[in-house]
């Protein structure tokens, strides 16, 4: 069964094209925003599954291009997974729904693999063809707007879990272990899936959160004085985009 773990407007991708840098091109740039909604933190395929589902919602007034695809764990290379579509228009206060096939690839039938789905939004500027009917949205009051073209990427989490396996990664968030290395705080995780750090701190110094892979370690560089005895807190993020509880270890 198709299994795909929704958390209602998540991922938000906005840019504000009045940046210093910006202005510093042109100081009639209006103060434009755009942006894409998607109905999902990361989504879980099946190893065997069909296709997974997720929508893209366009908050603005005015069009947006989409385009979607795939890429594989280092965002360089392309998945062996098909979107459609795969470039669109989406008119503003709108949405469709984005469909992901896998075509190909061989994935580990005893744990989870990470790709990418990426998503750009692609906002309108003067003289773009596909948005003229749309042009009057792009004007103010304070004469003809100078859109920048601008766009930017929206990459949430596309996880491949064979169906041998059941459960939620943030029920597990205790099996982590913690070990301090040289001058960083190494995270073994000894369970099949992906463990993603919502938070994490030592003897109170918060740390930067990462996720970390099935069966691997991972290190995270501690601030200078943190010492090499003291209390690790951390939460994980499940399926569902829930947190677990704070869960705590004593490294002596």
């Amino acid at each position: 069964m198709v299994r795909t773990y929704l958390s209602c407007l998540i991922a938000v991708v906005s840019v504000i094209s009045g940046m210093p840098e910006a202005v510093a091109q042109s100081a009639s740039l209006n103060s434009q925003k755009y942006g894409i909604v998607l109905g999902t933190s990361r989504v879980i395929y099946p190893t065997d599954g069909r296709g997974v589902s997720l929508r893209v919602t366009n908050p603005e007034d005015y069009p947006i291009l989409v385009q979607s695809q795939v890429m594989n764990e280092d965002k360089k290379t392309e998945a062996p997974f098909y979107v459609t579509p795969p470039l669109f228009r989406l008119e503003g206060r709108q949405q469709n729904t984005l469909r992901i096939v896998r075509t190909g690839g061989n994935y580990p039938a005893a744990r989870e693999s990470l790709t990418w789905l990426c998503v750009r939004g692609i906002p309108p500027k003067d003289g773009d063809v596909w948005a003229e009917d749309k042009s009057k949205s792009l004007q103010t009051s304070g004469g003809v707007a100078m859109l920048m073209q601008l766009s930017i990427n929206s990459c949430i989490k596309l996880l491949v879990r064979p169906d041998s396996l059941s459960g939620n990664p943030s029920d597990m968030a205790d099996k982590l272990v913690w070990k301090i290395t040289g001058k960083n705080l190494t995270a073994a995780n000894p369970t099949p899936y992906y463990m993603n750090l919502d938070s994490l701190s030592f003897n109170g110094k918060k740390l930067k959160a990462d996720y970390i892979p099935p069966l691997s370690e991972h290190e995270f560089t501690l601030p200078d004085g943190s010492g090499v005895r003291g209390k690790v807190n951390w939460t994980v993020i499940g399926d569902y985009g829930d947190k677990s509880t704070v869960r705590s270890a004593e490294i002596k």
